[in-house]
């Protein structure tokens, strides 16, 4: 029977009756089970504020453990323009006396030839260039021009040490009427004499070092006087002078000279001959250290109060927060705790977070003592940089119990795995009942549609025994009406 008929027949609210028997049946049990899930879920929500404030603390935890960040170095070279420096936690504190004697440069060569443009015909042969230990060979033949040439050495897949190039040039510097010539230009990819040019040629004029043909691209700096290509810029290694100890380099960077220190050449000295002096001076920079330091005690303090919020208990109300008693967040809690307050770690002094000025308070909440955490930073670095990075340093230390308690399989999955369960028994759990509702109702209807059909029967029948009535009356007592 559609909702909504019961009752025509007798006049009765039966639907009425069916909803509150239903209500009465599903409530309790239905009102009970969302309570259970609104916990659960408020237990998610607070599991998900609680490693969002753990993995801040790793980040931290991360950071701590930087040992170049820790021990870094400052920088000063006196605004030199000839050179720069940097240095990791292993450079020494301290000055050293800089002179750059050379630049290191790369060699370049450039024809000496006259070829009219581009579209000039180079002639036919064999070109092999040499740059280091690197050498390659390209074969030209009668229609080979010079742009031709270029592009053969610059796309050859063994090249890997020089660029060919074109130059559009006057053919007379003093006369602009004289027109332009087109000359090849080689130059080494890398900077030092290691990376000399020399080539060879293998004409088809059979002369293979004269002005003719593909010859006019012959180099060998041990033979000057058949070359026919000149060399513009001559190949040279990086000098510099520390503390009046002469280093070579073939690049322009100086990784070995002092330990930890890193040296790189940008110009020339203006005076080859008088290269100035100039200082670079080595200190320790504390600020890094000290920032990543406090960041760490912020986020500890942070989550801290993290755990407070989601734990605490009003006493006035007597309400719980939703992780009150909760055993996980008392472990995770006890578990980092107890390797903020280790002592003993590292390979010297401070030992220990306390020892270098960061301290438990009454509340769980950590405390800088700044002025002792720069005093250990200036005349304790060693110590502090063995306490705090390292696999055994405290950022190791709360990296990896982090990692066991934020990574998947562990201590945060685990939890919310298990709430997922709940929520997913408590919707099974509901659609039972549900069910079960809905058959209770389907009986109910069924003997209501009747009780309703009788009542409506009787009812009729009621109806028609007094019309019944009534006529015979009229019939005895002679009245009408």
């Amino acid at each position: 029977m559609a909702i909504g008929t019961l009752g025509v027949g007798s006049g009765l609210d039966l639907e009425s009756l069916v909803t509150k028997l239903i209500t009465s049946e599903g409530k309790p049990r239905l009102d009970n089970l969302a309570t259970k899930e609104a916990k659960v879920q408020a237990n998610i929500s607070s599991f998900g504020t609680l490693k969002a404030s753990l993995d801040k603390l790793r980040t931290a935890a991360n950071d701590l453990n930087d040992t170049a960040a820790i021990g870094k170095r400052g920088i000063n070279t006196g605004g030199s323009k000839l050179f720069s420096a940097s240095a990791t936690s292993a450079a020494t504190i301290g000055k050293y006396s800089i002179q750059v004697l050379d630049k290191a440069v790369a060699q370049k060569l450039a024809s000496t030839a006259d070829f009219s443009s581009g579209t000039a015909l180079v002639g036919a042969g064999t070109l092999s260039v040499s740059v280091g230990s690197n050498s390659f060979s390209v074969t030209t033949d009668a229609t080979t021009t010079l742009q031709g040439l270029r592009d053969s050495i610059n796309n050859s897949a063994s090249n890997t040490g020089v660029t060919a190039s074109l130059l559009v040039v006057a053919k007379d510097p003093l006369n602009v009427s004289a027109g332009t010539v087109t000359r090849l230009v080689l130059t080494a990819k890398e900077t030092g004499s290691a990376n000399a040019i020399s080539t060879s040629v293998t004409d088809a004029d059979l002369n293979n070092t004269d002005n003719a043909g593909l010859s006019r691209f012959y180099y060998s700096s041990s033979d000057p006087v058949n070359s026919q290509l000149s060399q513009t810029q001559a190949a040279k290694n990086a000098r510099i002078a520390v503390d009046g100890f002469t280093a070579i380099s073939s690049t322009n960077t100086f990784s070995d000279v002092a330990e930890g220190v890193t040296l790189t050449v940008l110009e020339p000295p203006a005076d080859p001959l008088n290269p100035v002096v100039e200082t670079l001076t080595i200190t320790q920079d504390t600020t890094a250290a000290s920032g990543r330091i406090q960041s760490f005690v912020t986020a500890f303090n942070d989550l801290t109060t993290t755990i407070r919020n989601l734990t605490a208990y009003n006493k006035t109300t007597n309400k719980a927060s939703a992780l009150t008693g909760d055993p996980t967040v008392r472990a995770i809690s006890s578990q980092l705790r107890g390797i903020a307050s280790t002592a003993g770690l590292g390979s010297g002094s401070p030992g220990s977070l306390s020892e270098m000025g960061v301290s438990f308070q009454t509340d769980g909440s950590l405390k800088l003592d700044s002025a002792k955490l720069d005093t250990a930073l200036k005349t304790q670095l060693p110590g502090v940089t063995s306490l705090l990075t390292g696999t055994s340093g405290v950022g190791a230390r709360f990296d990896k119990a982090l990692d066991s308690i934020l990574d998947a399989g562990g201590t945060i999955e685990a939890r919310t795995q298990g709430f997922d369960k709940q929520l997913k028994s408590i919707t099974t759990e509901r659609e039972t009942v549900i069910a079960r509702l809905d058959k209770l109702e389907a009986s109910y209807r069924t003997r209501f549609a009747s009780l309703d059909s009788l009542v409506a029967k009787m009812k009729s029948d009621g109806d028609y025994l007094l019309a019944q009535l009534k006529n015979t009356s009229q019939i005895i007592t002679g009245k009408q009406g």
